[in-house]
């Protein structure tokens, strides 16, 4: 399963989204797991991968207090939402809130999640990285370029 695409779309005034057909073509049922991302965004993902993502985060050492603030900060907000009949879907509050989210939302299909940012804090922060270095920069030093 390869998630993909990035869409534009609106909150409505109950925390709704219209969930893009493109991306619900790629797992099957209306069920997402959701969760706060890093980045100030939200992660989505379909059941079975959300099991897997969830097994990562299993760790034996629960003294670890790094560890244990991850599985709060994934786990602590998980929560499973349905694609309503009319293609919607709701985000809980505290998700909206921790997101920034105003109106406008981009819902991007990343691989094996689903990311879901507010628009204007997206375009206002993901064009270079924390150092000052661009996309291009960081292909170019992964070995992404061709």
């Amino acid at each position: 399963m390869a998630l993909s695409g990035g869409f534009y779309n609106t909150l409505d005034d109950k925390g709704r989204v219209s969930f893009p057909a493109r991306l619900k073509s790629d797992f099957s049922g209306d069920r997402l797991v959701m969760t706060r991302g890093i980045e100030k965004c939200l992660y989505l993902f379909p059941p079975e991968l959300w099991k897997e993502f969830e097994q990562k985060l299993e760790n034996p050492s629960v003294m670890s207090k790094d560890w244990r603030k991850m599985q709060r900060h994934f786990l602590g907000w998980a929560t499973e939402a349905d694609i309503d009949k009319s293609g919607r879907l709701a985000i809980p509050q505290s998700l909206r809130e921790y997101a920034g989210f105003s109106r406008d939302v981009i819902i991007m299909g990343l691989g094996r999640r689903i990311e879901v940012w507010d628009a204007g804090f997206y375009k206002e922060t993901q064009g270079e990285t924390d150092d000052g270095r661009g996309l291009e920069d960081i292909a170019e030093s992964s070995g992404l370029l061709f």
